[in-house]
């Protein structure tokens, strides 16, 4: 898992020949504007979600490589390893998190109360560097 500013996603233009894509399309604002749903631009999927955060959260398990970016609102994510919690970050909007394939981690979630979020989960082609 990494974690930085959503400024700073340039900077990783080298860890896969998708990320100028998803730059481009952050920079045209599609997200932003997007309802829930699944969308491609440009060969690149992502989708936009649309929910309200809980104490308890979701756990998931990265189906491809991907770019979490949060739009609206606040969560917790965190990186976990069966049942132990291995990393925790405080997502607001202007981070972004990337996720490996197969990692699990545990989002939606929010300490106090709920909370509407509005993200948007990029899932990356093929392999990696």
């Amino acid at each position: 898992m990494l974690v930085d500013l959503l400024d700073n996603l340039e900077w990783y233009r080298a860890l896969h020949p998708a990320m100028q894509g998803i730059i481009t399309i952050m920079d045209r604002s599609l997200p932003y504007d997007d309802k829930a749903g699944t969308y491609t631009v440009d060969g690149i999927s992502y989708q936009v979600m649309e929910y309200e955060s809980s104490v308890t959260g979701e756990l998931d398990q990265a189906s491809g490589n991907q770019v979490h970016i949060l739009l609206e609102g606040e969560e917790i994510l965190s990186l976990q390893r069966e049942a132990l919690v291995e990393v925790v970050t405080q997502c607001t909007t202007g981070l972004f998190v990337l996720l490996r394939k197969g990692e699990r981690f545990r989002h939606k979630q929010n300490r106090t109360m709920q909370t509407k979020v509005k993200k948007v989960v990029f899932t990356l082609p093929g392999p990696a560097s």
